[in-house]
């Protein structure tokens, strides 16, 4: 893709005189949000080093974002941050929905029932700023991130051998290069501003409201999460601590404030919760968006990730969760982009902008849709159909993973359009789960940088994985053969746990799958794609 032309003035010498020159680094990253340090993360864990900018002097003291949903948690679990997160946080294994007029349940999504996909059978509800906390120690930890914090980026550059940056500290100017730039520096991006990149989209005509409160341990349920549904938007709590709930109202009055808007949400605390004792901890008003950026997320050598290329309203819990996703697509690609010599830098970060966008564009957006225009329907329509869906399909008594579980937890990931693609396999650009193989152990910790899955002859396999230098694992497996809808097959499993390619076992595919690594491919790879 071409770069579109940059509306301000580049960090030149000429434009920033006084400037101090600092050295190169493979990637800079705009924010040092949940979506800029997961993106750092998955970078040092490939052996890259990069410099994440933050205009903010430390990270943000506000919980913002509560729930991390299972497909974000098994990346977690990949990057080695999962337990940190586990001992900070709390497990949901059930979203039990109850009226706490009646004590009737209004929905329940099991993730217990997802044991056949994912080793992480659970939501977890942690406020953002811990998982930053976490996500920084954990970048700190690797020597191969430096953060700067009081360092705002004022301008960038690019051309074909990489991206020269300006940054300010403390009145002082500083020119750095990087190979690479993400903008992950959320809603108000400079990266995407620069750009020129517009946010196309709709903005909602209601308001929502984020509340944290502390309530009396007596009135401290913990299975369940009560839930109102005859006020304008629907409320719900969710539980993240001993005694700490977030309260979330999707249709506010926008003209409460103060100690008026305490005042509701002690109020709204009681009827969630029962009589006693509130105290708002913290509480926050904003406009929600269905948003994404116009050109995509792909600008020669800079990329848009989280808020930066999408805005999703928070009705479906995804707005993070997608970002962090954003992060683990594009951190192997820029890894690759990085460090391999036959690397197609262009299709690796083309195929991440179109494969996020057109799974944000298929999937989360309009998911957040209906899940914010059912929160902010008319009450008694709410009410009748919540019921109504009870009585037909028992929402509220789901003894299976059914497709509303799937589709909460975030794992049905199917990539359909993108440079990196190629073949018919019914498994092509979807996620792999993460099932148990023949020793009875998952396959993801076999694979923790992708890997080759063989269902039958080994021999043509064992030299594929061994000139790509991945592992080879056994896939003979029932849950595995019924996902190829194969009884034999080679399967190239990214870095991402994505399917990039499927073969005959019994071809040589070395050339065909390190195309869908992102690899230069042989002009007679085509013949063998299936």
């Amino acid at each position: 893709m071409s770069a579109i032309p940059i509306r301000r003035p580049g960090p030149t010498a000429e434009s920033h005189p006084d400037a101090a020159e600092a050295g190169e680094v493979p990637v800079a990253i705009a924010g040092a949000g949940p979506v800029g340090l997961s993106t750092a993360l998955g970078l040092a864990r490939a052996g890259i080093r990069s410099v994440v900018l933050e205009s903010k002097t430390e990270l943000d003291p506000h919980s913002r974002a509560t729930l991390i949903l299972p497909r974000t948690l098994e990346i977690f679990r990949q990057w080695a941050v999962l337990d940190q997160l586990l001992a900070s946080g709390n497990r949901v294994p059930h979203v039990r929905l109850r009226e706490p007029e009646d004590d009737h349940q209004i929905l329940h999504v099991n993730f217990t029932k997802l044991a056949d996909q994912t080793a992480c059978m659970f939501a977890l509800a942690i406020p953002q700023d811990r998982t930053e906390r976490i996500l920084l120690d954990a970048v700190q930890a690797t020597g191969l991130v430096d953060v700067r914090f009081d360092t705002e980026l004022v301008g960038f550059a690019q051309d074909s051998t990489g991206v020269r940056l300006c940054t300010q500290t403390g009145g002082t100017e500083t020119i750095m290069t990087a190979s690479y730039l993400v903008g992950a520096d959320g809603a108000h991006s400079r990266v995407r501003g620069q750009l020129g990149v517009e946010l196309a989209g709709k903005t909602y005509p209601t308001q929502a409201m984020l509340a944290d409160v502390r309530i009396h341990p007596s009135l401290d349920r913990t299975d369940e999460w009560p839930t109102i549904l005859d006020h304008r938007g629907i409320i719900v709590g969710i539980r993240f601590g001993d005694g700490v709930w977030r309260i979330i109202e999707q249709a506010v009055d926008e003209r409460l404030s103060g100690l008026i808007l305490d005042d509701h949400i002690i109020t709204l605390a009681q009827e969630l919760f029962g009589t006693g004792p509130v105290e708002v901890l913290w509480r926050s008003i904003y406009h929600k968006h269905e948003r994404c950026a116009d050109g995509g997320f792909h600008y020669d050598r800079i990329t848009l990730a989280g808020d930066a290329g999408h805005l999703n309203s928070p009705a479906g819990g995804q707005g993070m969760n997608s970002g962090v996703q954003d992060a683990h697509n594009l951190a192997w690609k820029l890894a690759a982009a990085v460090t391999h010599p036959a690397a197609d830098a262009t299709a690796l970060l083309e195929s991440y902008s179109q494969e996020r966008t057109s799974l944000i564009g298929r999937r989360v957006q309009p998911a957040t849709d209906l899940a914010e225009r059912f929160q902010t329907a008319r009450p008694h329509r709410r009410v009748a159909l919540v019921h109504a869906l009870d009585a037909l399909f028992g929402f509220g008594h789901s003894q299976s993973a059914g497709i509303l579980t799937h589709g909460l937890s975030m794992l049905d990931v199917v990539y359909e359009h993108s440079a990196l693609l190629h073949g018919r396999s019914k498994a092509l650009g979807h996620r792999v789960p993460d099932v148990l193989a023949d020793d009875g152990e998952r396959i993801y910790p076999k694979i923790p940088a992708g890997g080759v899955l063989v269902a039958g002859p080994r021999a043509a396999a064992q030299v594929t994985a061994d000139e790509l230098g991945l592992p080879l694992v056994n896939a003979d497996v029932a849950a595995l053969t019924s996902f190829f809808h194969q009884d034999q097959f080679v399967a190239l499993i990214r870095p991402d746990h994505i399917v990039g390619a499927v073969a005959d076992p019994t071809d040589s595919c070395a050339e065909f799958f390190a195309a869908a690594l992102g690899q230069q491919p042989a002009p007679e790879a085509s013949s063998r794609r299936r």
